[in-house]
């Protein structure tokens, strides 16, 4: 019985729900591509691709294939969400968003925008998925 009861607590917390994720989807605006490499191998290249480019990064998962920089240029921000596609593809959507105000009384998700054609932001994210595409591959479909 014993037994059980430890092989079960190990299961339930082996297989928990939780994801560093955030909780909403980019914005329609945001970037695609399908890459030739997994996920998290999408997010590590990444994170190092940004940081060689000085964007620092506020957070990186490999295993939730998640990335998240800290604001640079004013109040631009990119997102990385790496999802998996073909056997060793992955679908990658990169959004630059920006913060045109502060407002205490919203979230901060409420107040941003989707970076405009030809700003900091948006040449970032092009710059991020070009260099994704030129190291690791791309697929077209």
């Amino acid at each position: 019985m014993r037994n059980t009861l430890v092989a079960f607590v190990l299961l339930l917390t082996a297989c928990t729900p939780t994801t560093t994720r955030p909780s909403f989807a980019p914005f329609p605006e945001a970037l695609h591509a399908v890459i030739n490499a997994s996920p998290g191998v999408v997010t590590e290249a990444a994170r190092t691709l940004l940081i060689a480019d000085t964007v620092p990064v506020r957070f990186a998962s490999t295993p939730d294939a998640w990335l998240e920089t800290r604001e640079f240029a004013g109040t631009y921000k990119l997102r990385l969400w790496a999802d998996p596609d073909a056997p060793g593809k992955a679908r990658v959507t990169i959004e630059a968003v920006y913060r045109p105000a502060e407002d205490p009384s919203r979230t901060p998700r409420d107040l941003e925008h989707a970076a405009p054609p030809g700003s900091p932001g948006l040449l970032r994210a092009e710059r991020l998925l070009a260099a994704l595409k030129e190291k690791l591959g791309v697929t077209n479909y």
